[in-house]
């Protein structure tokens, strides 16, 4: 593992005393030090492992990693470490006030990590346009205004997570898939009104059916809707204002939402539609539409989008845009 730090973890009583590995936006200790910790024989800490995996709660390729560790004999050996989220689920298991001092003091030490990483990295994320911060707050005001607390928030955290990965401080700068989204697909296929209300009334029917919406789902009001797909077709002479899938499928999605027009239903439609317009161009996207955005992101895109600020248009396009790879020219 690269760029790794070690932080030292006393516990209150002083009997415990660890140095933290502090990598990949987590800490991460060794089942040893796990027994130490939470004072419970190696067996133990081994069956709530085990337990944490085979009951589901987690999976075990993104929560466990082999760091070098120096033995007694000098001979440096590879050995599992498991990150924050298996140490608070043993934590729990075997009821350790130790590990009610661990959580706090690893969540502190992360949130410095981030703070200070940020500051020092503040001028280059502005000159490349990165709005970390602004999507950190984004993300807590989502997660408080919607009540996220299941499924639906931990798609939310992950948006955030993932597009934080990519773009920002944490794991660098993509500066390949930037270029990307700057291409242009001149042969891009336009979604019309007519098409656009005659999917929304058989979702409307769909979602009737199952006692999903009422008779006020996808009722248009104004010339909301229709603006929304004629802007994203806008251009100057042969300069497109929106030259590719990624961006016009975004600013759709975007429209739709904070725009409000129709009656109900709006960040479904708005979904719905982004799909829809993303499927009749999956000749120029670098993979099936599926495997781009499932279920939870797309949930989790039209939550963001519809906390979002005014100001925050452009992250919010990013965000969205992060997700769509479009096939290279």
């Amino acid at each position: 593992m690269n760029d790794q730090q070690i932080q030292i973890f006393t516990s209150e009583d002083g009997k415990a005393q660890l140095e933290v590995a502090l990598e990949q936006d987590s800490v991460w200790l060794s089942q040893a030090q796990m027994c130490e910790l939470f004072g419970r024989e190696r067996s133990v800490i081994t069956k709530h492992i085990r337990n944490v995996f085979n009951e589901g709660e987690l999976e075990r390729n993104s929560v466990c990693a082999k760091f070098a560790h120096t033995a007694e004999d000098g001979k440096a050996y590879q050995v599992d470490h498991f990150n924050l989220d298996v140490i608070i689920s043993v934590g729990y298991r075997v009821k350790s006030q130790r590990g009610v001092q661990f959580r706090k003091w690893a969540t502190d030490v992360l949130k410095q990590y981030l703070v200070q990483g940020y500051t020092l990295n503040q001028r280059r994320l502005t000159e490349r346009g990165i709005e970390f911060e602004q999507a950190v707050n984004l993300l807590s005001r989502t997660l408080t205004n919607q009540g996220l607390v299941s499924i639906e928030g931990e798609a939310v955290a992950r948006v955030i997570s993932d597009y934080a990965r990519s773009w920002s401080l944490l794991q660098g700068y993509d500066e390949q898939q930037l270029a990307e989204l700057n291409i242009k697909q001149p042969d891009m296929h336009s979604l019309g009104l007519e098409e656009a209300l005659k999917a929304i009334s058989e979702l409307k029917r769909t979602l009737i059916s199952k006692g999903e919406a009422t008779e006020l789902f996808g009722q248009v009001r104004g010339d909301g809707l229709t603006s929304a797909l004629a802007t994203i077709e806008q251009g100057f002479g042969d300069e497109l204002f929106y030259p590719n899938v990624a961006t016009r499928a975004a600013h759709l999605l975007y429209f739709v939402i904070k725009n409000h027009p129709l009656a109900d239903g709006n960040k479904r439609c708005g979904s719905f539609l982004f799909l829809w317009y993303l499927r009749r161009n999956a000749a120029l996207l670098a993979r099936p539409v599926e495997q781009l955005i499932n279920d939870n992101t797309l949930v989790a895109l039209a939550l963001l989008v519809a906390e979002s600020l005014p100001d925050q248009k452009t992250l919010m396009i990013r965000l969205i845009e992060h997700f769509v790879l479009l096939k290279e020219s």
